[in-house]
């Protein structure tokens, strides 16, 4: 154990004094820092920095180095470091975006000191910003800008392609096939322990009521995945797992198999499903969550629940997977939502609402 952390710290001095070397020959005017693992903020800031409009942008992991330009936190997660901000060592412009908050978050009693430091506060959704506006915020700082998808990746599938990959899959073809693409356990090991926040209980409760009436197949990607499959093999509900796929975009693939696309989460900023299965022309159900309630209208562009709660999600898969007008009506007016937020719109309004201005002046 300690020499793994031995090897650990040596690892992180090495990556710090390469992202140092990096940084201070860096003439980008936005750098968005992420970690540099593989997770879901860092593709969205890949997206977002290749489509940026009039100025140039770059991924970096470290705030060291920093010379010149704008300081994004990609998230709260990736600002801090051992309890404190990672603050350049330069006087440069700072923003941060968090996209959700968790119940009790410890981390809320950073807000009103960050608030003097920083130029922009930036959230996916509406929910996030009012709690941050609470705990001290300045409003004339905070922005909502969604999360955004890319049309070109996530599309309609033909009939045909979607016999053929459920063919591909071993699904069997009278299945209805309900889509889940997260990772919804404690840790990267098996997931036994559920993520509460990401509602893998109710994803299991609302098939366990459904799999009642008709052939349920549950179709998962995503690390972490034991407490649902546990559930679902008790329940006698068939399955397929796909595990962990290297790149945000290789879900758009399987999306395309589904009849349904069901959200359970209770905490979001998005989530990115909420863009992604709209896109690909697949019906959504979903819980009042993240960006949903503001960017889709229920009965519209997808059905959303009231509340948290697995009879009503349940009620409203049954009414999309039993009636074809509706399935039509939701999949015409989400596929035009997604077009209204594709990553060349999103990545014009973080330049228009969070750079432009910022850019004018260091921030002292």
């Amino acid at each position: 154990m300690v020499f793994k952390r031995l090897i650990k710290r040596i690892r992180r001095k090495r990556e710090q004094r390469a992202a140092y070397l990096k940084n201070s020959k860096s003439t980008a005017a936005i750098h968005y820092l992420v970690s540099g693992a593989n997770w879901s903020v860092k593709h969205d800031g890949e997206c977002l920095m290749a489509l940026l409009p009039n100025v140039s942008g770059e991924i970096t992991h470290s705030e060291k180095g920093l010379q010149s330009g704008l300081l994004h936190f990609g998230g709260i997660a990736d600002a801090i470091f051992e309890g404190e901000i990672r603050w350049p060592e330069k006087p440069l412009i700072c923003g941060l975006t968090w996209f959700h908050i968790l119940e009790n978050d410890k981390r809320l009693k950073l807000v009103k000191n960050i608030d003097n430091r920083l130029s922009f506060w930036h959230s996916s959704c509406r929910s996030t910003i009012d709690k941050l506006i609470k705990h001290g915020a300045n409003p004339q700082k905070c922005h909502v800008i969604p999360l955004g998808v890319d049309t070109q990746v996530f599309k309609p599938a033909h009939q045909e392609q979607k016999l053929a990959l459920r063919k591909e899959l071993n699904i069997p073809p009278d299945a209805r096939v309900i889509g889940s693409f997260q990772k919804d356990g404690i840790g990267w090991k098996d997931g036994q322990k559920p993520k509460l926040e990401k509602g893998p209980d109710l994803f299991c409760e609302t098939l366990e009521r459904l799999a009642t009436e008709q052939p349920v197949f549950a179709l998962l990607t995503g690390p972490a995945r034991g407490y649902v499959i546990s559930r679902l093999k008790k329940a006698n509900i068939p399955y397929l797992h796909l595990g962990y796929l290297d790149h945000a975009n290789d879900v758009a693939k399987y999306f395309q198999a589904l009849d349904l696309y069901l959200i359970s989460s209770r905490i979001e900023g998005g989530p990115k499903s909420a863009l992604e299965a709209p896109a690909s022309g697949i019906p959504l159900v979903t819980t009042p969550v993240g960006m949903v309630s503001d960017i889709l209208a229920h009965e519209e562009s997808a059905m959303i629940a009231r509340q948290f709660d697995a009879n009503e999600l349940a009620n409203l898969c049954s009414r999309v997977l039993t009636d074809t007008a509706l399935q039509q009506q939701l999949i015409e007016n989400a596929r035009k939502v997604a077009e209204q937020h594709t990553w060349e719109i999103i990545s014009q309004r973080y330049y228009n609402e969070l750079y432009k201005s910022n850019l004018r002046e260091p921030h002292s």
